[in-house]
């Protein structure tokens, strides 16, 4: 992977995070009230949180999975696989954070997918080096 295909991938990233972020934000509806009326509350979304490890070793692990089929079932280069496997990692996680943001409280959190391009980022360095 090059260091334009990373530069475009972190771009990616922060323009989908900051844009469902700010849509998502933290309101929901109250228990009682119409949906027209809306209670903010605040998410505690830690840093240092199991949910945030288990982001990281997911998506490092889904990383090195799909290397590896592309390279040894598919015979596909190491350098051409990155890319593939990289871009099915990530949108597993961006999927799994859309998905929530649909779900009860409506929360996308972009801790989560920082954790996700951590793992990412890992894998990246295993398979390089």
């Amino acid at each position: 992977m090059t260091n334009k295909h990373i530069v475009l991938l972190i771009s990616l990233f922060f323009i989908l995070s900051n844009n469902l972020h700010a849509q998502s934000a933290y309101e929901v509806p109250a228990n009682n009230e119409s949906v027209d009326k809306k209670e903010k509350i605040k998410r505690v979304d830690k840093w240092f949180a199991i949910d945030k490890l288990q982001h990281f070793s997911y998506s490092c692990l889904i990383s090195l999975g799909c290397q590896y089929v592309l390279v040894n079932k598919k015979d596909i280069s190491e350098s051409d696989a990155l890319p593939i496997s990289t871009a099915l990692s990530f949108s597993a996680g961006l999927s799994k954070e859309l998905n929530d943001r649909k779900g009860k409280n409506g929360f996308f959190s972009v801790k989560d997918m920082i954790a996700n391009c951590s793992g990412l980022f890992v894998a990246i360095a295993i398979i390089n080096y």
